[in-house]
């Protein structure tokens, strides 16, 4: 089923993480408690690093958006959060491999 905005909640530090992408304008936003923490569209550019301040701990966001998504949430080089959206990492994985298939095919055929 398709979604425009693909979204997930996690809870850290006993408080609301919301990670969502539009697909239509390619904005990644990260929220913490409804106040916007990080808004980067991706149209130029697909990888962004930044860091965020969730109860007085320092965190990294990784957000790599070519091709594969993968997008993570780390605090001292440990892995936090493995997938900020996995429903964004399955769609393009899924998008992946229906490219690859069709490409084959008209290598084939």
């Amino acid at each position: 089923m398709f979604e425009r905005i693909q979204k997930e909640t996690h809870i850290v530090e006993d408080r609301k993480l919301t990670a969502s992408y539009d697909r239509f304008s390619t904005v990644f936003t990260l929220t913490l408690d409804d106040k916007i923490l990080v808004s980067k569209r991706f149209v130029f550019t697909s990888k962004y690093e930044s860091e965020i301040e969730v109860a007085s701990k320092i965190y990294k966001v990784h957000v790599f958006a070519f091709i594969l998504w993968r997008s993570k949430l780390t605090e001292n080089n440990q892995v936090i959060i493995e997938e900020l959206i996995p429903s964004r990492k399955r769609k393009s994985i899924g998008g992946l491999i229906y490219s690859l298939v069709v490409g084959a095919a008209r290598v084939v055929g």
